[in-house]
């Protein structure tokens, strides 16, 4: 595990010394003096557990910095988990660090826990075991997997049953997502699991702003009408003729849009010798076309660029179009190629600290992000994963 994270602490080796040296700690932090002379109280408030499938020291570094800023917002037992050296022999290292946080009131500390283990030779293959008995009782466990989640291997078959909430980047995934995408949905759907997705989290400034399109009273007949939906996503050119750029955040733009307004899937997403992808969806008695579109862009490859949404009803063309910069989200209305609205809102892209908070504790919008989830899933079912053939490259190389 890197310096940093264990600079100036015992390392442990057992489960019964982490417990041990937790309660060491907290009765040294129970009281401290501040500044000034007074007492402060330290408070052990925590609210959840959060275990971190890190995988790889840089990640954990990058989780803990994450956790820490958050301490005093969602404060938890955190258990950041490494595997290192799966040929050599059995051993576990782990270090403890206490995280503290001025309460809101002012009178003292919101302390919470951080646990870092590294699990060497075979016990990295029993992350399981070594979870549970340091999970705080009675509490919601959050199990938060940075990068590719390996749904249907041993690990996630263990894992995945200790955890109330799944935390995911979806955008982060090698290759173009797809399968990952499709079997999260199916992972969800048959354990009842609760995700919460970075990707689909960051696109709360865009759901506003596209829901504004029908803003105007003589407007909203519209969205029983929409005929056509069009993403378009940062990608190099040579990506688009692998199909490797990550389509996530793309495709959950169409989800969202299709499970809010009733739609079903015709015809799942598939991929033309241009590099668009396109499927069909059925609303009411009509379909509607779905493009994925990759643009040339400086945005990181699978940014959304655009979205646009067409639809046409007695003969009336209406055209949303959406556009976001770092800051501000653009809106333009078009009736019958006319200019009817045009708006900008003010919201800035959220930092991983902001999409942790809310990843943990966002439960009023669990409900349309699994529909959104759901539907994603559906879109995604048929398309081949593009990373397995990364994987067996980087494997023979």
């Amino acid at each position: 595990m890197a310096s940093d994270l264990t600079a100036g602490r015992p390392t442990l080796h057992s489960v019964a010394e982490i417990e041990t040296q937790l309660g060491h700690l907290w009765t040294n932090a129970r009281k401290r003096t501040a500044a000034g002379g007074e007492n402060y109280v330290a408070a052990r408030s925590n609210v959840l557990n959060l275990v971190v499938v890190a995988g790889h020291r840089e990640t954990a570094e990058r989780c803990a910095a994450t956790i820490a800023a958050t301490a005093g917002r969602r404060p938890s037992r955190s258990l950041i988990l490494s595997a290192a050296d799966p040929d050599g022999p059995a051993r576990l290292d782990a270090h403890v660090q206490i995280l503290s946080a001025p309460a809101p009131t002012g009178s003292g500390e919101t302390d919470a826990e951080m646990v870092y283990v590294t699990a060497h030779g075979d016990t990295g293959r029993h992350l399981a075991s070594l979870i549970v008995p340091l999970l705080v009782h009675d509490l919601p466990v959050a199990l938060w997997w940075p990068h590719d989640p390996q749904f249907g291997a041993h690990r996630a078959d263990r894992l995945l049953p200790i955890a109330d909430r799944l935390i995911v980047d979806g955008s982060s995934w090698s290759g173009n997502g797809l399968d990952r995408l499709a079997e999260m949905a199916r992972q969800a759907r048959t354990r009842g699991l609760v995700v919460a997705d970075f990707s689909l989290l960051k696109q709360a400034r865009w759901r506003e702003a596209i829901a504004s399109v029908y803003d105007l009273p003589d407007l909203r007949p519209h969205l029983r009408a929409v005929r056509s939906i069009t993403v378009e996503y940062a990608a190099a050119e040579d990506e688009d003729s692998t199909g490797l750029t990550n389509v996530v955040r793309p495709v959950y733009h169409v989800a969202w849009l299709a499970s809010r307004l009733g739609m079903s899937v015709v015809l799942p997403l598939r991929r033309s010798p241009n590099g668009r992808r396109t499927a069909t969806l059925r609303q009411g008695d009509h379909q509607v076309a779905v493009e994925l579109r990759p643009v040339c862009s400086d945005l990181s490859g699978g940014s959304t660029v655009r979205v646009e949404i067409v639809s046409r009803l007695r003969g009336a063309e209406l055209v949303g179009d959406v556009t976001a910069t770092d800051r501000v989200v653009d809106v333009v209305v078009r009736d019958q190629g006319r200019e009817r609205a045009r708006r900008a809102y003010v919201a800035p892209r959220l930092n991983d600290v902001d999409l942790l908070v809310l990843a943990v504790e966002d439960s009023s919008g669990a409900p349309v992000a699994a529909e959104a989830l759901a539907m994603a899933g559906q879109l995604a079912a048929v398309e081949p994963a593009a990373h397995e053939s990364t994987d067996r490259r980087r494997s023979r190389s």
